[in-house]
């Protein structure tokens, strides 16, 4: 009788623990802090919650912990649908009390698979896979204020049409942020001021990035211009540039993909100069490379290619030639012209030095000379004493 219950406690282990070992479940990141919070303050993480079952599965979640009542969820479920193919993520909003004592405070969320498979509605009978996720706050009275921002862009625009600029700013401190931006706008040579504007942006939260657009009306002639974003609460700043096309226009977009040479070169050996263009637009453009060298911020050589013709989506190498005379580092700078834009401005580096040999001989010449001349006086001098004792 034992031997049988045995043998029937195996068989029914055998069934059930490969359906149960099949499926997991996982969170990404496995532990989240909230540090630096001020009382009353707000913080938000993501997280995703995986699985390896390649059918939806449902699990559900639960909250504990000292931060249990701080916490706030988006989406506020607790059972979710998921699958490998459909990861679910959970946005965790944190506010704490304005009352709450400056500690470390603690906290978890459980994940549990509640069915999965064809075994809906069975999963009682089984050990439900789980996963925790640890959640860590520390509540301070420091007032951190710090953000970021980027993805600057002007579009280009028909001429008549307003302007419209977007970015991203970052609130990576624990105070609410409303960055103010300010832009100053620039003909084709960067040598005439057009236009200049200032706003603020929306309320940011702390931990959270806001997408910021604006439109602003303008009297722009069709053209090529330039414009300089500040943010002055991020310290950051982007140069950018766009268009003014007449109605209906066609837009040229091209991208100066930058300048390579041989960084390390000898006095008198020619070095090979690339820029690398790639015409992103919907038309041919014609293209040349205009630049100079310097040495020591003035230009020692000037760069200008010959035009030629790039396809639509094609990439061109402009190939020039410098030789240095001297050792020393020169920049080599420039731009792409195309169809009467100008690209950005790209740069690289030659350091050019003498051969070993010849460096460490014209290193050591001024004392070789210096030795000369004193074994000359020495041996004049010496000439000069011997003809004086035959004379007495």
């Amino acid at each position: 009788m034992i031997i049988k219950n045995k043998l029937i406690l195996l068989v029914l282990l055998a069934i059930t623990l490969p359906i149960a070992d099949a499926v997991s479940i996982g969170v990404s990141p496995g532990n989240v802090m909230f540090d630096n919070m001020l009382k009353g303050g707000y913080a938000e993480r993501t997280v995703k919650v995986t699985t390896n079952s390649n059918e939806d599965i449902i699990a559900r979640l639960d909250v504990s912990g000292e931060i249990a009542d701080w916490l706030r969820l988006e989406p506020d479920n607790k059972t979710f649908m998921l699958s490998s193919a459909k990861p679910y993520e959970l946005k965790l909003i944190i506010e704490t009390p304005d009352d709450a004592r400056s500690d470390s405070y603690s906290g978890n969320i459980e994940f549990i698979i509640e069915s999965f498979g064809d075994i809906s509605g069975r999963a009682g009978g089984f050990v439900k896979p789980g996963v925790r996720l640890i959640i860590s706050a520390v509540v301070s009275d420091k007032e951190i204020r710090t953000c970021n921002s980027g993805a600057f862009d002007f579009d280009d625009i028909e001429i008549g049409f307003p302007l419209k600029l977007s970015l991203t700013v970052a609130n990576d401190g624990n105070v609410r942020i409303k960055p103010k931006i300010s832009f100053d706008i620039w003909d084709q040579n960067q040598e005439k001021l057009v236009m200049s504007e200032s706003f603020s942006g929306s309320e940011i939260l702390p931990t959270t990035q806001e997408q910021i657009t604006k439109t602003f009306s303008n009297n722009l002639e069709i053209g090529q211009y330039w414009a300089n974003v500040d943010v002055d609460e991020c310290g950051s700043s982007s140069l950018l540039t766009f268009s003014v096309v007449e109605k209906g226009g066609i837009v040229d977009n091209g991208v100066f993909e930058g300048i390579t040479n041989k960084p390390w070169v000898y006095v008198e050996e020619p070095v090979e100069i690339k820029a690398t263009f790639k015409n992103n637009g919907p038309r041919t453009v014609y293209a040349k490379f205009m630049g100079d060298v310097k040495l020591d911020n003035k230009i020692v050589e000037v760069i200008e290619t010959e035009e030629i013709d790039v396809l639509s989506q094609e990439t061109a190498d402009f190939i020039s030639y410098f030789t240095p005379d001297k050792p020393g580092r020169y920049v080599v700078s420039g731009r792409i012209i195309y169809n009467r834009k100008l690209s950005y401005e790209k740069a690289s580096v030659i350091n050019a030095n003498y051969p070993t040999e010849i460096g460490q001989g014209i290193k050591f010449l001024p004392l070789v000379i210096y030795i000369i001349i004193i074994v000359t006086i020495l041996f004049l001098a010496r000439s000069i004493i011997k003809t004086k004792r035959r004379k007495f």
